[in-house]
């Protein structure tokens, strides 16, 4: 065979490799949108974040179905009181005295005169004075004295939804990755504003842009159930 024939044929099964190649790639492709998950928008927020190509152009993301996200838009309350409360305590300036004890005025109010990461016991505190307390923890019930704790009621109860699919509004409990929650006090399409205890050793305001693709923020809880009134 002569060499200008042997290239011949080598060429033609080159071609007749690409085109089978081609041919199971769009088999594989067909295949693999149907074990896509295509997350419902579950409000305007998530379309206006920027996902830059990892979306869909309804607004929903193609996520695999082994992740099983809760999707299930959570009920509305009035977290107006929880917010209310925040910004009091807010106002009122509390701070740990000294700086790095885990005590001073107002703060042993939160952990019940327990010396410890406060943050989880502010929003207990925050939670129970506005009528939708924890149950099942310390101090009679009310008091949840860790993050992972918040964060297992909140799932418990199907409260809990993590970021990429949460529809966060004020009152609602924000949980962070690094081991932290605060409240939620305000919320825009690209900025989410909070109020945590524990902060800078201090009940302080902050302000996390692009909250969406934080991924020090883990999710949001909503204290939708057990409403009690608080007797003082």
């Amino acid at each position: 065979m002569t060499l200008a024939r042997r290239l011949g044929q080598a060429t033609t099964e080159w071609v007749a490799v690409l085109l089978a190649c081609t041919v199971l790639a769009t088999i594989a492709v067909k295949t693999s949108n149907s074990g896509l998950v295509l997350l419902p928008r579950l409000s305007p927020l998530f379309a206006e974040v920027g996902q830059s190509g990892t979306g869909r152009a309804d607004g929903g993301l193609a996520v695999p179905t082994f992740l099983s996200l809760p999707v299930t838009p959570l009920p509305t309350i009035d977290g107006g009181s929880i917010v209310a409360i925040s910004e009091r305590l807010l106002q009122m300036q509390i701070r740990e005295a000294p700086p790095g004890s885990n005590s001073g005025p107002g703060i042993s109010e939160f952990t019940d005169d327990n010396a410890e990461a406060w943050c989880a016991d502010f929003v207990s505190w925050v939670l129970r004075a506005a009528g939708r307390p924890f149950t099942g923890g310390a101090s009679g019930g009310w008091r949840l004295g860790w993050t992972l704790d918040v964060r297992g009621w909140f799932a418990e109860r199907s409260a809990f939804r993590d970021r990429l699919v949460a529809d966060p509004q004020p009152g609602d409990v924000v949980w962070f990755t690094f081991g932290h929650v605060g409240i939620v006090r305000r919320v825009t399409p690209l900025t989410i504003d909070t109020i945590e205890g524990n902060s800078g050793d201090a009940v302080s305001e902050h302000t996390y842009s692009g909250w969406r693709l934080n991924t020090s923020i883990g999710g949001f809880g909503r204290p939708v159930g057990n409403v009690a009134h608080e007797k003082d």
